[in-house]
């Protein structure tokens, strides 16, 4: 853990270290680009639409969820969803971030993972009001993964007064 310190270790990793790290950031910024833009054609980031997707929508010809598709889902994302957080956010921890901040952003990711995991079940089985989450939740979440994927970035690669020295 002394790795997790308030200078930036990231600045300090040699150049092929940083190549690979910002290859899989940049992978891992896709993915949440494409994640987004599967939201956007599935709910329309609204309340509404995350309403309908779940809960069916006669106008629209959709059937609400079943039980072992939200099983399915949530299946999938209680294991990708750690994992994806656990690398992004260990790389965000060799910041130079304070202490506090890095506190504050990892117990945000648990939180907005919880919170995506939970919706659909919410939504489906206590009412159409859960939708509202959707929209505030991806755009909380979207932004604790751009600061995970973006700070490592940059202080990799910007920080060269840090570097080596």
């Amino acid at each position: 853990m002394r790795y997790f310190n308030n200078r930036s270790q990231l600045a300090r990793m040699d150049f092929h270290t940083r190549l690979i790290m910002t290859y899989f950031l940049v992978f891992m910024l896709a993915a949440s680009a494409l994640s987004i833009f599967m939201s956007h054609e599935n709910t329309g980031l609204s309340a509404e639409g995350s309403a309908a997707y779940y809960l069916g929508d006669e106008e629209q010809m959709m059937f609400a969820k079943e039980k072992a598709e939200l099983v399915e889902t949530a299946h999938f994302h209680l294991f990708i969803m750690p994992i994806v957080f656990l690398t992004t956010g260990h790389l965000f921890l060799l910041s130079a971030w304070s202490s506090r901040w890095k506190t504050f952003v990892i117990s945000s990711c648990f939180v907005y993972i919880t919170l995506e995991i939970a919706e659909p079940w919410l939504v489906r089985y206590i009412g159409a009001a859960w939708g509202v989450l959707a929209p505030i939740n991806a755009a909380l979440l979207g932004m604790t993964m751009l600061l995970c994927i973006l700070v490592p970035i940059y202080e990799m690669w910007f920080l060269k007064a840090q570097r080596r020295g």
